[in-house]
């Protein structure tokens, strides 16, 4: 379970240059080691104006952590949460994520393979 102020933190969100990177894009925290990826994040809407003059609208945002709420909840709570964002019940996700990684495990193994009989015969 995670820890209650180790989670308590105003985190900096970064954001890669490109999609190559190693979250090939997506932001990304930087954690302290003596911290937790916090269980919630509050940001702000600002809605664009017709000119730069014109009062913005903002509305605050709470994004929750899976992972904390995982931790807390029992499964069958954590799906409703779950299908109420448009996402699968966790089994059935976790199945089908398991076989995805499968599939990109078995595709890396034949490139590998592959690779192998290309250098063997000299060929690059």
């Amino acid at each position: 379970m995670i820890d209650n102020k180790r989670d308590k933190w105003i985190p900096e969100i970064f954001y890669e240059e490109n999609a190559n990177g190693v979250t090939r894009g997506l932001p990304f925290v930087n954690i302290p080691k003596d911290k937790v990826m916090p269980s919630s994040l509050f940001l702000c809407g600002v809605e664009e104006g017709e000119s730069d003059s014109e009062e913005k609208e903002v509305t605050v945002h709470m994004y929750c952590n899976m992972e904390f709420l995982k931790s807390r909840l029992e499964p069958e709570t954590l799906d409703k949460i779950r299908l109420a964002m448009g996402l699968k019940p966790l089994e059935i996700a976790a199945e089908e994520g398991k076989k995805i990684t499968e599939r990109i495990h078995s595709n890396v193994e034949s490139l590998t393979e592959n690779e192998k009989w290309i250098n063997i015969d000299g060929h690059n």
